[in-house]
C-alpha cells in the first residue's frame, strides 16, 4: 500500500464542497463536515472528485453514513482504495 494521502491534499479536494466554510476558516481533521455544509448532494460530487483526483474507485459497500464524516474518515477511505 502506498503512503497515507496528506490531509492538505484531501482538504484541497473537500473544501470546495463545504458551503458553510469560508475561505479563511480552518478545517480540523476531526471537524464534522456536515456542520461545514456537506450535504448528500455535495457528498456525491465529493465522491467523484476523490476518485478522479486520487485515481481510485470507491466501492459502494465502503459508503456509509460515516464515510464523509470528517477528513480523518476520508483519509482512511482513500488509503484503503489505493
Amino acid at each position: 500500500m502506498e503512503s497515507t494521502v496528506s490531509i492538505e491534499k484531501l482538504e484541497a479536494v473537500v473544501r470546495p464542497h463545504l458551503k458553510f466554510l469560508k475561505a479563511d476558516d480552518s478545517l480540523g481533521i476531526e471537524q464534522p463536515l456536515g456542520e461545514a455544509g456537506l450535504d448528500s448532494m455535495a457528498s456525491i460530487d465529493l465522491l467523484l472528485d476523490l476518485e478522479d483526483t486520487f485515481g481510485i474507485q470507491i466501492p459502494d459497500d465502503e459508503l456509509t453514513e460515516n464515510t464523509f464524516a470528517n477528513l480523518a474518515e476520508i483519509q482512511k477511505l482513500v488509503d484503503s482504495c489505493k
